[in-house]
């Protein structure tokens, strides 16, 4: 005897509803969809890095500043906290000093033609380049640590007795001018000062001003909390961020751009502050004048950092000091450094103009 339940039975008014699942070709479809969106997308990423990566190769492959700059001559060595690269053998000393956030890589192979009449000593200033020290409190990194620093190089032996001619580019030109005058009231025989492209600024607003010239980038990097954060993040990335100063700098050498991340937030501010924000430079002018000591000033036709006219009023008003102009902007020893290492030649034999 079957025992089991009946089985129910549906009636004729009840609906029978189906669910659609999802057919083997439906996956398949929206896969394919969604492999299409992934595609498109790494093709629109592809493009925009290769644009990058063309646009940035053609910049540093059309740019003077890179075909023109080779790496200087010379043999590296350490004289206190400064990073010093010497060559030639002329009785004259010629020290080459670079702006701020730059190293003597600045100062290429086109000035190793100095070295058949002078000694040349290219100058990592303190805090800067090979010539960086880690962030610390106790460093120093005002005017006069920068100078005394220069000093001490000049006065030790067999330096100390042959004539001295300072270089400069930039804050390097301020501080050879600043240097000179200092050195002037030591043994040390000053012959003069070249300040290639000189941040000569009565005032902090009329240096923020006129760096704000070069352009946006320039202006939010010279100051303030965002540059602190900037350098910090250098500071604990500095291997990232020599990188990424080769790829926002992509018309500089990549020597010189992956130098520029060499020094920390003390030596930077520091050496803004007290270098090339103050006017310092003036009664070191007024000293130089005194004793006679020749300065020639040069400044690119293009250059947005001088102030228009100064180096004219200033020629009138100190018999040793002459201007020169040729064309370019504010980083005459890149973009032109044949004429400005025949410029400092001249200057050595005697013919300053």
């Amino acid at each position: 005897m079957n025992h089991n339940p009946p089985a129910p039975r549906l009636s004729r008014n009840v609906a029978i509803h189906s669910v659609d699942l999802p057919r083997p070709i439906d996956r398949e479809v929206n896969g394919m969809a969604s492999r299409s969106k992934t595609t498109a997308a790494r093709c629109v990423v592809g493009t925009a890095l290769g644009a990058a990566v063309a646009l940035w190769g053609g910049t540093h492959l059309l740019s003077r500043r890179r075909a023109r700059w080779r790496p200087g001559a010379g043999v590296v060595s350490r004289h206190g906290q400064l990073s010093i690269r010497t060559f030639g053998d002329g009785d004259p000393i010629v020290v080459l000093l670079p702006g701020i956030a730059a190293s003597g890589s600045f100062y290429g192979a086109a000035f190793d033609q100095l070295g058949d009449i002078a000694t040349v000593l290219v100058i990592d200033p303190l805090g800067f380049g090979q010539s960086m020290v880690e962030p610390d409190g106790d460093a120093l990194f005002g005017i006069s640590d920068h100078q005394n620093a220069i000093i001490d190089v000049l006065s030790s032996s067999p330096l100390a007795s042959r004539p001295v001619t300072l270089v400069g580019h930039s804050m390097g030109a301020s501080l050879a001018i600043i240097t000179a005058a200092a050195a002037a009231d030591t043994a040390i025989t000053i012959a003069g000062v070249i300040a290639f492209d000189a941040p000569l600024f009565v005032s902090e607003q009329e240096a923020r001003q006129r760096i704000s010239g070069m352009g946006w980038f320039e202006t939010l990097l010279a100051s303030g909390p965002i540059a602190h954060l900037v350098c910090s993040w250098m500071c604990r990335h500095r291997r990232f961020a020599s990188y990424a100063a080769i790829a926002v700098n992509p018309s500089l050498p990549i020597t010189v751009a992956r130098d520029g991340v060499r020094h920390t937030w003390l030596s930077y501010s520091g050496a803004l502050n007290s270098i090339v924000m103050s006017d310092d430079w003036l009664p070191a002018l007024e000293a130089l004048g005194r004793r006679n000591i020749a300065v020639l000033l040069v400044n690119g036709t293009d250059d947005p950092v001088p102030v228009p006219g100064l180096a004219d009023r200033l020629a009138r008003s100190y018999p040793n000091l002459t201007v020169s102009t040729h064309r370019g902007g504010h980083q005459l020893p890149l973009s032109d450094p044949d004429w400005c290492a025949e410029t400092v030649a001249r200057a050595i034999n005697g013919d300053p103009s």
